[in-house]
């Protein structure tokens, strides 16, 4: 999958997100954690992701991902640019390296075998990436279901969409 990103990136169909993340990460500190703890809390209506599983769909630079594992989540973070793989992989390994709560891979959303093969999620997460597949109603298929049953029957998706901000109830 690297060949395939650099490919892109040479072509100029790809944009490397991971280095802005990796500019973004060198300014993170406890209070913008904190905040993005707060974010998840009221976007999901929730104290707590004690016990629930957490999927972030295009990591970036991780911080949401963090955020889930403090709220208490088992974490999966996923993303397609690998320099967004060493951000989310560098928080955890700075905030929750003795975790085994917490995965982070390198995979697609337009990946649907990937998908089916990570299972079940209480919280599907992703935003501000979906939109930058290429294809973003096989995207949002995808993540929601796409037939890999990634939203648990009684699991919340929040999905960015630059047009409207809006939560799915499954």
């Amino acid at each position: 999958m690297n060949s395939t990103h650099a490919a892109e990136v040479e072509a100029k169909t790809r944009f490397e997100f991971g280095k802005n993340w990796t500019r973004f990460i060198g300014l993170l500190d406890n209070q913008r954690i904190r905040q993005a703890e707060v974010s998840l809390q009221q976007m999901l209506g929730v104290e707590s992701l004690q016990g629930k599983r957490f999927l972030d769909v295009g990591s970036g630079s991780g911080l949401f991902s963090l955020a889930a594992h403090n709220l208490g989540a088992q974490v999966h973070s996923f993303d397609y640019d690998p320099l967004s793989v060493n951000c989310t992989t560098e928080l955890k390994r700075r905030y929750a390296d003795d975790s085994g709560d917490w995965q982070v891979d390198q995979g697609s959303v337009l990946d649907h075998e990937y998908l089916h093969n990570l299972g079940q999620y209480d919280v599907v997460y992703s935003w501000g990436v979906l939109h930058h597949t290429g294809d973003m109603a096989q995207a949002i298929s995808n993540a929601l279901s796409g037939g890999s049953r990634t939203c648990a029957i009684s699991g919340l998706c929040s999905l960015d969409n630059p047009s409207s901000h809006r939560q799915t109830q499954t």
